[in-house]
Protein backbone atom coordinates (compact mmCIF):
# COMPACT_ATOMS: atom_id res chain seq x y z
CA UNK A 1 0.00 0.00 0.00
CA UNK A 2 1.44 3.31 -1.06
CA UNK A 3 1.14 6.23 1.36
CA UNK A 4 2.47 9.66 2.16
CA UNK A 5 2.13 12.21 4.94
CA UNK A 6 1.20 15.88 4.91
CA UNK A 7 2.88 17.99 7.55
CA UNK A 8 2.38 21.66 8.34
CA UNK A 9 4.96 23.88 9.99
CA UNK A 10 4.57 27.39 11.35
CA UNK A 11 7.00 30.20 10.70
CA UNK A 12 6.38 32.68 13.51
CA UNK A 13 8.30 35.96 13.24
CA UNK A 14 8.44 38.51 16.06
CA UNK A 15 10.70 41.55 16.28
CA UNK A 16 12.67 40.46 13.19
CA UNK A 17 13.39 37.01 14.64
CA UNK A 18 11.80 33.65 13.86
CA UNK A 19 10.97 30.86 16.27
CA UNK A 20 12.79 27.55 15.86
CA UNK A 21 12.56 24.45 18.04
CA UNK A 22 15.25 21.97 19.03
CA UNK A 23 14.22 18.34 18.64
CA UNK A 24 14.34 16.53 22.00
CA UNK A 25 15.22 13.18 20.41
CA UNK A 26 17.75 14.49 17.88
CA UNK A 27 19.19 17.62 19.58
CA UNK A 28 21.50 18.58 16.73
CA UNK A 29 18.41 19.28 14.57
CA UNK A 30 16.06 22.25 14.62
CA UNK A 31 12.59 22.60 13.16
CA UNK A 32 9.45 24.64 12.81
CA UNK A 33 6.57 24.00 15.20
CA UNK A 34 3.87 21.85 13.62
CA UNK A 35 3.21 18.31 12.59
CA UNK A 36 1.27 15.81 10.55
CA UNK A 37 -2.38 15.92 9.62
CA UNK A 38 -4.14 12.91 11.09
CA UNK A 39 -6.37 10.74 8.91
CA UNK A 40 -9.80 12.34 8.65
CA UNK A 41 -8.63 15.64 10.16
CA UNK A 42 -9.11 18.96 8.37
CA UNK A 43 -5.87 20.79 7.58
CA UNK A 44 -6.72 23.97 9.49
CA UNK A 45 -7.87 21.96 12.51
CA UNK A 46 -4.64 19.93 12.49
CA UNK A 47 -2.51 23.08 12.21
CA UNK A 48 -4.25 24.76 15.15
CA UNK A 49 -4.03 21.54 17.20
CA UNK A 50 -0.28 21.22 16.61
CA UNK A 51 0.39 24.85 17.57
CA UNK A 52 -1.60 24.44 20.76
CA UNK A 53 0.17 21.16 21.63
CA UNK A 54 3.71 22.32 20.83
CA UNK A 55 3.63 26.02 21.74
CA UNK A 56 0.53 26.57 23.85
CA UNK A 57 -0.78 29.04 21.24
CA UNK A 58 -4.54 29.19 21.08
CA UNK A 59 -4.80 32.08 18.66
CA UNK A 60 -2.83 33.22 15.67
CA UNK A 61 -3.39 34.89 12.35
CA UNK A 62 -2.60 32.81 9.27
CA UNK A 63 -0.61 34.98 6.90
CA UNK A 64 -0.12 32.60 3.96
CA UNK A 65 1.83 29.63 2.68
CA UNK A 66 5.56 30.34 2.53
CA UNK A 67 6.28 27.20 0.53
CA UNK A 68 6.64 23.46 0.71
CA UNK A 69 9.25 20.74 0.37
CA UNK A 70 8.97 17.03 -0.29
CA UNK A 71 10.97 15.10 2.31
CA UNK A 72 11.34 11.46 3.28
CA UNK A 73 11.22 10.05 6.78
CA UNK A 74 14.69 8.70 7.62
CA UNK A 75 13.47 5.46 9.16
CA UNK A 76 10.49 4.47 7.04
CA UNK A 77 11.28 6.25 3.78
CA UNK A 78 7.76 7.63 3.62
CA UNK A 79 7.33 10.76 1.48
CA UNK A 80 6.21 13.83 3.40
CA UNK A 81 4.83 17.02 1.90
CA UNK A 82 6.01 19.63 4.41
CA UNK A 83 4.04 22.87 4.06
CA UNK A 84 5.34 25.96 5.88
CA UNK A 85 2.83 28.65 6.85
CA UNK A 86 3.61 32.17 7.99
CA UNK A 87 1.64 33.05 11.11
CA UNK A 88 1.33 36.14 13.29
CA UNK A 89 1.03 36.15 17.07
CA UNK A 90 2.95 39.01 18.63
CA UNK A 91 1.88 38.66 22.24
CA UNK A 92 1.35 35.19 23.65
CA UNK A 93 3.95 33.40 25.73
CA UNK A 94 5.52 30.28 24.21
CA UNK A 95 4.84 27.18 26.34
CA UNK A 96 7.03 24.46 24.90
CA UNK A 97 5.92 20.82 24.87
CA UNK A 98 8.24 17.97 25.84
CA UNK A 99 8.70 17.08 22.15
CA UNK A 100 11.30 19.82 22.02
CA UNK A 101 14.34 20.53 24.17
CA UNK A 102 14.27 24.31 23.78
CA UNK A 103 13.27 27.14 21.50
CA UNK A 104 15.16 30.11 20.13
CA UNK A 105 14.33 33.34 18.40
CA UNK A 106 16.85 33.78 15.59
CA UNK A 107 17.43 36.52 13.04
CA UNK A 108 18.19 36.08 9.36
CA UNK A 109 21.90 36.53 10.02
CA UNK A 110 21.89 33.50 12.36
CA UNK A 111 19.88 30.85 10.51
CA UNK A 112 22.83 29.35 8.63
CA UNK A 113 24.34 28.30 11.99
CA UNK A 114 21.57 25.71 12.55
CA UNK A 115 20.96 22.25 11.09
CA UNK A 116 17.30 21.78 10.26
CA UNK A 117 15.23 18.64 9.85
CA UNK A 118 13.87 20.22 6.67
CA UNK A 119 16.88 20.80 4.39
CA UNK A 120 15.04 23.69 2.71
CA UNK A 121 14.29 25.48 5.99
CA UNK A 122 16.76 28.35 5.59
CA UNK A 123 15.36 29.20 2.16
CA UNK A 124 11.80 29.06 3.54
CA UNK A 125 12.77 31.27 6.49
CA UNK A 126 14.25 33.87 4.13
CA UNK A 127 11.10 33.80 2.01
CA UNK A 128 8.93 34.14 5.14
CA UNK A 129 10.86 37.20 6.31
CA UNK A 130 10.37 38.74 2.86
CA UNK A 131 6.63 38.01 2.98
CA UNK A 132 6.33 39.57 6.43
CA UNK A 133 8.30 42.71 5.47
CA UNK A 134 6.31 43.22 2.26
CA UNK A 135 3.05 43.08 4.20
CA UNK A 136 3.96 45.95 6.53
Amino acid sequence: MERFWVSQGALLIRNNKCLILQDAINPDKWMFPGGRIDIGEAGDVAFARELKEELGLEKFEWFGVVGYRILYTPDRHIPVCAIVNLIVNDDDEIKLSDEHAQYRWVGLEEIDKYKFVNPGATELIRKGFEMRMNAN
